[in-house]
């Protein structure tokens, strides 16, 4: 785990980055709202790093990168074999199957996602995201073998 959090994250972070950027740079209405809010949060001062708080309280930047993270997850299909039967609906998946959860369309469920493949970071406002499946949204994994670098990545 140790080499997974100190080596395996810089490429999970760096594609992140450059998808989000790449997203706000399509989406200049989005990204204006962005720099106001920066703005709003650190002034004009562009010469300095933003703090821990001023970065907690970039809401709607949080926003757009999980925006970002739920069009473009870092790991889009996450694989675990099952160590006991599991039962889903009528069916029983027996043990020793492998599970594929397939990230990149679970984030593109139109029952939890209207119009999901346009980035839209409305969709992380508190308001949209009261009732919704913890498991809907799982950029960093989710359970008991979640991603160990996710409360670096959040």
């Amino acid at each position: 785990e140790v080499d997974t959090f100190m080596f395996e994250g810089h490429d999970t972070t760096a594609a992140a980055m450059a998808w989000i950027l790449y997203l706000l740079g399509a989406a200049p209405d989005i990204q204006e709202r962005v720099i106001q809010e920066i703005d709003a949060v650190m002034g004009t001062d562009r010469d300095r790093r933003p703090t821990m708080a001023e970065l907690n309280e970039m809401r709607y930047l949080e926003c757009c990168i999980k925006e970002g993270l739920r069009l473009y997850p870092s790991i889009p299909v996450i694989g675990r074999r099952l160590t006991e039967d599991v039962r889903v609906d009528n069916y029983t998946i027996p043990a020793g199957t492998t599970a594929m959860i397939v990230v990149y369309e679970l984030h593109r469920d139109t029952s939890v996602f209207s119009n999901p493949d346009k980035f839209n970071p409305d969709n992380f406002l508190p308001e949209n995201c009261h009732g919704r499946h913890p498991y809907a949204y799982i950029p960093f994994t989710a359970g008991p073998r979640n991603c160990i670098g996710q409360s670096t990545g959040k």
